[in-house]
């Protein structure tokens, strides 16, 4: 073969390598991209098997971890569980399926005082038998066996009572037993002992004890509640309800109360139970009482007491018949006393009274001195009668207390008018100070108001030799139609020592020592003027200092009287300057007071040298006291009078003789009473008003009227004696008396020429007081003839005697001894203004009018 074939069978040789060599490059080449392909694929498969390789790992570990924690946590849990057992009062033990105790804390394992037997695995049978054996607990005289065999009954009986056992070491327990699902038990043992004895404390009450849950039921009750309810006892069973116990009560006649309206009766009752709260009496029917207590607990529950007051029922009963023979005694003892006190008064009338007429007449010193002895005595007396009386009253408890309008500024006054000559005749200024912008009329017991301020007045002028009797009365402010009142008396007096201040309102107490007394009195006066203020809903107090005198304080709440006249002011128009001669300075205070709130300024005096410089000050009225110092009030105007002075002038007079005197003397335009009310100040204040300019000097509206006998007066009084006093207390009075002795005379004489005004005697042969003024009234209302005013005179006095005498048709009513001021006032009650203004016969038959228009009428002056 030659060189060239072989070259180019060699160069197609190496092209078929070189071929193949590059068939197998590129298969080399695809297998490595495939390689690479699915190294990459499998690298990414590690790394994915292995991150979650590393995942599974960090869960496992989360998990082991939790799972510690948890376990951790049961185990704290499972501590503390088992340290609350072990710290409760109560025992707590678990049983298994087959009744051996797998676990128990400490309070179940003391009730068997560390037995070695008692365990875990101990069968519950076995920690019976130690229990009845070792007298671990206290069966009592129950044979252990039985004990053993009616305790486990109980065991797997969840529906069997609980038992309470006594345990060695004095407490007891209730045995609680529940199955657990998986067949075990669970025992408790609850700490009863406080439970029981607070029950057994329960039981040993005297009462009978019960309570019901908020659904009426029984919960529990004791032995001595069975007992009283004996024949409801069968019934008295515990989920029984109230209504039930009731009905079976009732059926079997337990309650004495509901015989013959047993329906009736049981909705009472349940109506009183189901009330809040409840206390009432019930009879049983075997005689005895009980009270009952019942109260409604925070849930809803009734706890009830059942006391048995047999013994004090008896003992009430006993009681009444006692008050019953009291009350009759006190009815005999009020029946002597009233008796006692008209048979008293009754010759008591014509001592006093026919002394104080006789001290009035000309009389030397001697006979003067007499006279006013039978008359300060009789006084005396008379003061020891009221005082024995009052006292009686408070005693039984037999003052009752009114509520009527009454005027108080005027009772004030009129109280200062009866007692203003004791003080005149000691040389003593008796001032009254009422509050200008204090209604007058209120509602309350005027007469016991009057009672109160006459004992302290009274008690204020014994004990003061100088100076001044001061009733102060100030409004402390009004609340719902109500207002307080502070009304004080104050004195220059003795006064009372600290040491005896106390006791000055007990009974039978007085200032001075018992064996060297300057003043007379029972002693008795104070503590009843207390009972009266404190019966009045008011308070009493005294502040005093020896020496310097006393001042007792009363503070009383008075509705207001909606009628109050004292609150309107006179229409002055020409009267803004007034002239006050008085020498008490309290006195010209008082009515500088009263002037300015009529909107008049005062100018005042006491000293004598200025009164007739006076004369020349700029004033429209004077007001002149009947004791101004050098001369008689009456002497002062006299000169004014012969001087010139023709501006009005009003005397201040402290008694009424000495008004009637002024009017006479006629120098004076009006004349007021002192201490004066504003009502009269401003009556008179506003006459002078509506005076004419023209009318000449010392003419004035009761000036030139003649005293003479206008009004037609008759007395019905069968004793002699007080027809005498009668008629000499009213001799300087403008009336015509008449006398009848009985109370048919008294008709005879009504119907034979009608008087203005009678004073009629309670009690008189034939026909008394009552029965006649009854027929009057009768006869009035037949007729249609005007209301003629009857006024008691009577000696009855005891509470109760004013109240029933004009309950039978009379108007007013003065006790016996009378007093020629009693008199007068009544008189002025009844005839308003005859006496004060002026006895004319204008006036009567303005009165006269006045009264038929308001019911209160007096006689036709036809019959006249």
């Amino acid at each position: 073969m030659t060189l060239s074939k072989v070259l180019a069978e060699e160069r197609r040789a190496r092209l078929a390598a070189e071929k193949l060599l590059a068939q197998k490059h590129a298969e080399l080449t695809s297998a490595n991209r495939r390689l690479g392909l699915h190294t990459r694929e499998l690298a990414q498969e590690v790394s994915e098997t292995r991150a979650r390789v590393a995942s599974m790992q960090t869960e496992n570990a989360r998990v082991i971890s939790e799972l510690g924690n948890a376990v951790q946590k049961i185990e704290v849990v499972e501590s503390q569980l088992w340290q609350a057992l072990e710290a409760i009062r109560d025992g707590f033990a678990l049983f298994d399926a087959d009744g051996r105790l797998e676990l128990a804390n400490r309070a179940y394992l003391s009730m068997y005082d560390g037995i070695e037997e008692v365990g875990t695995g101990t069968h519950f049978s076995e920690l019976l038998r130690l229990a009845a054996e070792e007298g671990l607990v206290d069966i009592g005289a129950e044979n252990p066996a039985d004990w053993i065999d009616r305790i486990a009954a109980g065991w797997t009986n969840t529906r069997s009572k609980p038992p309470i056992l006594r345990l060695w070491d004095g407490r007891f327990v209730k045995v609680e037993n529940r199955p657990t699902a998986d067949g075990g038990t669970v025992s408790l043992a609850v700490d009863m002992t406080e439970l029981m004895r607070m029950w057994s404390a329960v039981q040993e009450l005297p009462d009978g004890f019960v309570l019901f849950d908020a659904d009426d039921r029984l919960v529990m009750c004791n032995e001595k509640y069975r007992q009283l309810y004996s024949k409801s006892a069968p019934a008295i069973v515990p989920g029984a309800t109230f209504e039930d116990i009731l009905r079976y009560g009732l059926k079997h006649g337990q309650y004495l109360d509901a015989v013959g309206r047993e329906e009736e009766w049981l909705a009472e009752r349940l109506a009183s139970h189901r009330r809040p709260e409840i206390v009432l009496e019930q009879p049983l029917d075997d005689g005895r009482w009980l009270r009952i207590f019942e109260r409604r607990t925070s849930d809803g529950a009734r706890v009830g007491l059942r006391v048995d007051i047999s013994h004090l029922k008896q003992t009430q009963a006993d009681l009444e018949k006692a008050m019953e023979r009291a009350e009759a005694a006190n009815r005999a003892k009020s029946a002597f006393l009233a008796n006692m006190s008209h048979e008293i008064r009754t010759p008591m009338n014509g001592v006093v009274s026919m002394s104080e007429l006789l001290v009035s007449t000309t009389l030397d010193d001697e006979q003067r001195l007499y006279a006013e002895t039978i008359r300060n005595s009789g006084e005396a007396l008379l003061e020891i009668i009221n005082d024995v009386l009052d006292f009686s009253k408070i005693e039984a408890d037999r003052i009752e207390i009114a509520v009527e309008p009454f005027d108080l500024e005027r009772l004030i006054h009129d109280l200062v008018t009866l007692v203003q000559t004791s003080a005149r005749k000691k040389g003593l200024a008796l001032l009254v100070d009422y509050d200008i912008f204090l209604p007058s009329r209120f509602r309350g017991d005027a007469a016991r108001v009057r009672q109160v301020l006459t004992n302290l007045i009274g008690n204020a002028i014994k004990f003061t030799h100088e100076g001044h009797v001061l009733v102060r009365i100030v409004g402390l402010g009004e609340e719902r139609g109500r207002t307080t009142l502070h009304i004080t008396v104050e004195d220059t007096g003795i006064g009372i020592p600290k040491s005896q201040q106390a006791h000055v309102f007990g009974v039978f107490n007085q200032v001075e020592d018992g064996r060297d007394r300057s003043f007379e009195g029972t002693g008795l006066g104070l503590a009843i003027t207390k009972r009266l203020i404190e019966l009045m809903g008011g308070e009493i107090w005294l502040e005093s200092e020896p020496g310097r005198g006393s001042c007792f304080g009363i503070r009383l709440v008075l509705p207001n009287a909606t009628d109050d006249e004292g609150s309107s002011l006179p229409d002055l128009r020409h009267i803004r300057r007034a002239l006050v001669l008085d020498a008490h300075a309290g006195s010209r205070a008082i009515l500088s007071r009263q002037l300015g709130q009529a909107g008049i300024a005062a100018l005042t005096s006491a000293i004598e040298a200025e009164f007739d410089s006076m004369r020349q000050a700029p004033w429209d009225v004077a007001i002149i006291a009947d004791d101004i110092p050098g001369a008689t009030a009456a002497e002062l105007a006299r000169r004014w009078r012969t001087a010139g002075e023709t501006r009005p002038l009003i005397l201040s007079a402290a008694l009424p003789d000495r008004e009637r005197k002024a009017i006479g003397d006629g120098c004076f335009d009006a004349v007021v009473q002192r201490p004066t009310p504003r009502a009269a100040l401003f009556a008179a204040l506003a006459r002078i008003e509506m005076a004419s300019v023209s009318e000449p000097p010392c003419v004035s509206y009761v000036a030139g009227h003649d005293i003479e006998t206008r009004i037609d007066v008759l007395l019905a009084e069968d004793n002699a004696t007080n027809q005498l006093v009668f008629s000499k207390m009213v001799a300087d009075l403008p009336i015509r008396l008449r006398v009848a002795s009985n109370g048919q005379d008294a008709l005879d004489e009504i119907a034979a020429r009608r008087p203005d005004l009678v004073f009629m005697d309670i009690s008189m042969p034939g026909m008394d007081g009552k029965e006649a003024t009854r027929r009057l009234r009768q006869s009035e209302a037949d007729t249609g003839a005007p209301r003629l005013p009857v006024i008691a005179v009577t000696a009855h006095a005891m509470d109760g005697d004013r109240e029933a005498i004009l309950a039978e048709g009379l108007d007013d009513y003065i006790v016996k001894p009378v007093r020629k001021a009693a008199i007068r006032n009544a008189i002025e009650r009844a005839l308003p203004g005859v006496l004060r203004d002026g006895a004319d016969q204008a006036a009567l038959d303005a009165a006269s009018a006045s009264r038929t228009k308001t019911g209160f009428s007096g006689s036709e002056r036809s019959s006249r």
